[in-house]
């Protein structure tokens, strides 16, 4: 597996192939998060690169043989690191933990100095949130005791207003 930053040299190349891959995201509760058609709406992920979120912090597209994988970033956010933020892993990609093998190193890596780090969800991942509380109580959480135990290693903290939407805020404090 390959990792590029998009603060790579090969920038435009980078963006051009999220682009490409964006533009085939068919979930309606998706579309207007990533798809390039949306990116004058504040939430969606090209608009978001062009106000510069990612200058504090980064955001990385994983390939391999030229066969996009997924992607997902970190940014700053107060006096803490958002982790996997604008996250998308194709369908046929998805339940391999990509993102656990190959992107939360790199990016625990990158933000050593924060305390707090957050993986937030919002209401159509809320699976994500819940699965990580039942896991953090002892109960079996399904398809998601399979995770890696990084995860297990976040805490549910509730709702917590990030970037003017309300959403559910997973927290791994380093000691």
């Amino acid at each position: 597996m390959l990792i590029y930053s998009i603060k790579d040299a090969k920038n435009k190349k980078l963006i051009n192939l999220l682009k490409l891959n964006f533009s085939k995201i068919n979930e309606t509760n998706l579309i207007s998060n990533y798809h390039p058609d949306f990116s004058n709406v504040p939430g969606n992920f090209f608009y978001i690169l062009k106000e510069g979120r990612y200058l504090t912090g980064n955001y990385f597209i994983m390939i391999k043989d030229d066969i996009f994988y997924g992607s997902a970033g970190w940014n700053s956010f107060d006096d803490k690191a958002l982790l996997l933020t604008r996250a998308f892993i194709p369908t046929e990609f998805r339940r391999q933990y990509l993102f656990s093998k190959h992107l939360l190193p790199i990016m625990f890596n990158e933000t050593h100095n924060y305390k707090k780090l957050w993986i937030t969800c919002n209401d159509y991942n809320i699976s994500i949130y819940n699965a990580i509380t039942r896991l953090n109580n002892g109960k079996s959480a399904g398809l998601f005791d399979q995770w890696p135990s990084i995860y297990k290693n976040f805490k549910p903290i509730g709702k917590k207003v990030v970037n003017s939407v309300e959403q559910y805020v997973l927290e791994y404090k380093r000691n």
